[in-house]
């Protein structure tokens, strides 16, 4: 915590849509539960505070116009 009661975050912060929310949150490298690589980058399953899993996708630049959904 720092000196006004607030915890501090050091590491990457993530912001992945929650449905249960019904918009997104800021998560910390504590809330990653696995890390995919693909060839479009980086899929972060990430779990959200409330108990939902979610899917944070770091695209690779020189990829992301190829990545197509399905």
């Amino acid at each position: 915590m720092d000196l006004h009661g607030f915890v501090s975050q050091d590491g990457p912060m993530f912001t992945p849509y929650c449905d249960k929310h019904e918009s997104t949150v800021l998560l910390g490298y504590e809330s990653v539960v696995g890390i995919e690589s693909t060839v479009f980058g980086v899929k972060v399953l990430l779990r959200c505070y409330c108990g939902e899993l979610l899917v944070h996708d770091a695209v690779n630049r020189n990829h992301a116009t190829t990545q197509m959904s399905a």
